[in-house]
């Protein structure tokens, strides 16, 4: 079989697996080359020198004295290997190229490590000024610390029977902590006022040590010297290594000026690399298509599959959902989408099977789709936002007038309890330690806000049904830190003042019945499909709305749901009144539950919806661009 013969079959046989596209490639005109490649390439080595910091720990080494000296005799003695007078760099570089030039070559970067010489110094510990000895903090150099019997009094307060008189009297006598005399040593020192410095434990004095360190980093150049060089034989030798080639030889160190000027060492090389080439014809058009290497590896595919790719991808964002989907199930299509979001490389674009520029149109197409699903996602979410804050609106306003229609006499002191407005300063005084929680030290406040504020930015990361930005996350943390405690002590402390109040059951069920009735007017108008038969469903609402409403007066004298029930109207009006003062006392509590209800399970109930559909796609990638792959 000829070499264009079998390089036929691997491209029909394997291309529409890579790209998911079958095209009909014709290969021609096979042209085999060896061409002679010269190059060079160079490693700049940079010296320096690095601090070490020991603390009160001497390192062995060279005293040189002080610190400033020692790092003196340091950088002086890097200079000898930068100028080239001390070769210890120079020979340790040459053992680590050693005689495996090609794999050396595409190594990145290399640490010498450093060299035998540490010069070590030293200088006054600045923590205290060379003493080994700092002030004590616990008594603030005294030796001794107030009394907590007596508080430095010197005397406790006392009392006693006295029998003779019949009374207590109360007096004071001599503390027995401290003996009266208001002060107790100080257990840190022992009295002394000083303990041993931390900072040089006790030594006086920081040890440095500074010792001459290199690095060398490849510093790569090209330049051939042959009739059959390809403009892509560069980019492929950097890529695929020095393996492909036969053989290397006349591997010399060269002097060299410009760009690669201030190279340590700087080598030439020259080696065959076997190329071989072919005439694709595509649809009468044709292209080059190049292999190299002595595992004849696909260079240049020639862009063979550009015109079989487009023909699909151009339909992305076209408007059909199906043809949207086939296009993002094509492999081809796939990979460039995903190696783009994840700044991958794919033999599909380095090996030029696809080129650049319908790479780019690709993602531009697959950008369009993304920024559509986008605005579809959030289509008509203004008026859907509008209508819920009109319904959590209504429904928190009716679970506050119940509550207060139940229980009277609670909802009379609503004025005297704590409300949301003064959160700022209740948390201000809980930070500055005004009081304590649950009886515990004014201390703990701190671990219950960080605990709390530590648990809420967990809890959004987890519970949160979408990725968000940390800022959100952070911001949403904290608010749930300054609300929960507000809402968990409301709830409990108002609970528990509820059970100690009887419910006004009769006149609840009256002037609930306004409130609660009107979600039969809803729901008869809701509840038929088509929109004549609304307007009677409707109609057939209010009248069981006022129905109920006049059951409830005619049958108020048996019951006595309102007592007075010649002035039935007057006395509804009175006990709605003392309701909606309930609400107006806790309006900011009810309109923060509203708002926060209305913002976030709208907005959750658009991204499902729109998760839904993207998903529809069966894209990870796409998922991810939209940011719903959580």
């Amino acid at each position: 079989m000829s070499k264009l013969e079998k390089f036929q079959r691997f491209i029909r046989s394997n291309g529409k697996n890579l790209t998911g596209v079958d095209v009909p490639v014709t290969l021609s005109n096979e042209q085999t080359k060896l061409p002679q490649l010269k190059f060079t390439f160079g490693w700049t080595i940079e010296i320096g020198v690095s601090k070490h910091e020991h603390g009160g720990h001497r390192p062995s080494g060279i005293n040189s004295g002080s610190a400033s000296n020692a790092q003196d005799h340091a950088r002086d003695k890097a200079k000898e290997y930068v100028s080239g007078l001390n070769p210890l760099f120079n020979e340790r570089f040459l053992k680590i190229l050693g005689p495996d030039i090609s794999s050396n070559f595409l190594i990145r970067n290399r640490g010498l490590n450093s060299a035998p010489e540490t010069y070590v110094g030293n200088k006054v510990c600045y923590g205290c000024n060379g003493s080994g000895n700092q002030s004590c903090s616990s008594c603030y150099g005294s030796g001794s610390n107030s009394c907590g019997g007596c508080n430095g009094s010197g005397r406790v307060s006392a009392s006693r029977y006295d029998s003779y008189n019949n009374r207590t009297v109360y007096t004071s006598e001599s503390c027995s902590s401290c003996w009266g005399s208001g002060k107790k040593t100080c257990y840190t020192c022992n009295g002394s006022g000083s303990v041993t410095c931390g900072t040089c434990n006790g030594g006086g004095y920081l040890y440095y040590s500074y010792t001459i360190d290199g690095d060398a980093k490849r510093s790569t150049k090209w330049a051939y010297n042959s009739s059959d060089y390809h403009e892509w034989t560069s980019d492929f030798v950097k890529n695929n290594g020095l393996d492909l080639v036969y053989n290397l030889t006349e591997i010399t160190e060269v002097d060299v000026e410009g760009a690669l000027d201030g190279c340590t060492f700087i080598y030439a090389f020259t080696a065959k690399l076997p190329t071989l080439q072919f005439t694709a014809t595509i649809d009468k058009v044709d292209t080059k298509m190049c292999f190299a290497g002595k595992k004849d590896t696909t260079h240049n595919a020639g862009g063979v599959y550009d015109p079989a790719v487009w023909s699909v991808a151009q339909k992305i964002a076209g408007g059909s959902q199906s043809a949207d989907k086939v296009a993002l199930a094509t492999p081809a299509i796939k990979n460039i989408i995903e190696a783009n979001a994840t700044n991958t490389q794919i033999a599909l674009l380095d090996e030029n099977w696809v080129s650049t520029d319908i790479k780019d149109a690709v993602i531009s197409n697959y950008h369009n789709l993304v920024a559509q699903l986008k605005k579809q996602s959030v289509k008509g979410i203004a008026p859907n936002m509008l209508l819920s804050l009109i319904k959590y609106t209504y429904l928190f306003f009716t679970l506050g007038m119940l509550i207060a229609l139940l229980f009277p006499s609670f909802a009379a002191d609503s004025g005297s309890r704590m409300s949301v407005t003064q959160l700022p300063e209740w948390m201000m005084a809980l930070l500055t330690l005004k009081f304590g929680l649950f009886g515990l030290p004014v201390l703990a406040n701190y671990a219950f806000v960080l605990g709390l504020l530590w648990l809420s930015y967990k809890s959004v990361t987890i519970l949160y049904w979408k990725n968000i930005s940390k800022a959100k996350i952070w911001i949403l943390a904290i608010s749930i830190t300054l609300l929960l405690p507000h809402i968990a002590f409301t709830l409990y402390y108002n609970t528990m003042e509820l059970l100690e109040h009887s419910p006004a059951i009769a006149s609840t069920l009256v002037c609930g019945s306004l409130f609660v009735g009107v979600y039969l007017v809803i729901i008869a108008m809701k509840w038929p499909q088509q929109w004549y038969k609304k307007l009677f469903g409707l109609i057939a609402g209010i009248g069981l709305y006022g129905a109920l409403q006049y059951g409830l007066y005619l049958i108020n004298p048996t019951y006595g749901f309102i007592a007075n029930h010649a002035n039935y109207a007057n006395e509804v009006a009175k006990l709605l009144s003392s309701g909606v003062g309930f609400m107006a006392n806790n309006l900011f509590e009810w309109g923060l539950l509203s708002v926060c209800c209305t913002y976030f399970l709208t907005r959750r109930k658009f991204w499902l919806k729109a998760k839904t559909i993207v998903a529809d796609y069966d894209s990870p990638v796409l998922l991810k661009s939209m940011n719903m792959d959580k």
